[in-house]
């Protein structure tokens, strides 16, 4: 009944977690609904809470950028994007923005509105590095890769941290049926799996790996994927962004992948992106 109990306050203690990291997302007042989320921004800008990328803002939020400094956006809807330089003050209207002081923005139609095909959400945290489970939480391994997510690749790689130095890892992958697809031992950190073994689309996975270190302690963890169907993957190849895109271009992209459930592809972006705006806290979340 104890260890019963245990679990259960682990469970909690890790669902609060998330909620917390998700709370780091959204920025907008209660009550209020977001219609625009922060592409990039340089120099101070002043609004409702925090200012940063990936901020949402709320409908008829009034948001100042200062001398010198510059903010984009992309509203939601209509997916088109907005830039305005300072010293300006903004008034994110339902529709469309109102410039209340200041020069009026540069307007375009972002790349990922497509026609309205394509519509931006909202970025939450929607995923944590491992969940905690049973009573010893620090014995698992931290998974780098295909876990909670979509993947673009067709032979994708898997990899997770070590946990000693030299110790062998066993890893097996299963499809939704439970049946054992392939099985391994090894001394490295990452595998690909073996011509002979082909992934099927829209099929979900999982795969394990696990070890026991010299001293007797077991480590264990498990991620679950799936292969992005070839219309997503096409999709997200048209949407794609040429690599000297704007930062602004590349946060819409990353984060229409996050929406779509691809976050190993997202989780590239960010990484990149975290590195051109080091000082960005969010962005060094999702890169992490």
């Amino acid at each position: 009944m104890n260890q019963l109990k245990l679990k259960f306050r682990w469970r909690a203690f890790a669902i609060g977690l998330l909620l917390a990291a998700q709370a780091i997302f959204t920025a907008p007042s209660a009550g209020a609904q977001g219609v625009a989320m922060v592409t990039d921004l340089s120099g101070r800008v002043a609004g409702p809470g925090s200012v940063a990328i990936l901020s949402e803002i709320p409908t008829d939020a009034r948001v100042q950028v200062e001398a010198g400094a510059q903010l984009v956006v992309i509203y939601f809807q209509s997916g088109d994007e907005y830039t305005f330089s300072g010293p300006s003050q903004i008034q994110f209207r339902a529709g469309e923005p109102q410039v209340l002081s200041g020069a009026q923005p540069q307007t375009r139609a972002s790349p990922l509105a497509n026609g309205g095909k394509v519509t931006i959400k909202p970025v939450a945290l929607g995923q944590a590095a491992y969940v905690m489970r049973g009573r010893r939480p620090s014995a698992r391994i931290k998974l780098l890769t295909l876990s909670g997510t979509r993947t673009l690749e067709t032979a994708p790689e898997f990899r997770w941290q070590e946990i000693e130095p030299g110790v062998k890892c066993r890893f097996e992958l299963t499809d939704d049926t439970g049946r054992s697809l392939y099985e391994a031992e090894l001394e490295r950190l990452s595998l690909t799996l073996p011509e002979s073994v082909r992934l099927q689309e829209g099929v979900a996975y999982t795969w394990e790996v696990s070890t026991r270190t010299p001293d007797g302690r077991r480590y264990v963890s498990t991620g679950d994927f799936s292969v992005a169907g070839g219309e997503l993957r096409a999709q997200a190849q048209a949407l794609r962004p040429a690599i000297a895109a704007p930062v602004s271009e590349r946060v819409a992209y990353a984060a229409w992948l996050e929406q779509a459930e691809l976050r190993d592809e997202a989780r590239k972006y960010w990484r990149t992106l975290a590195q051109e705006r080091p000082d960005d806290a969010r962005l060094k979340t999702l890169a992490e």
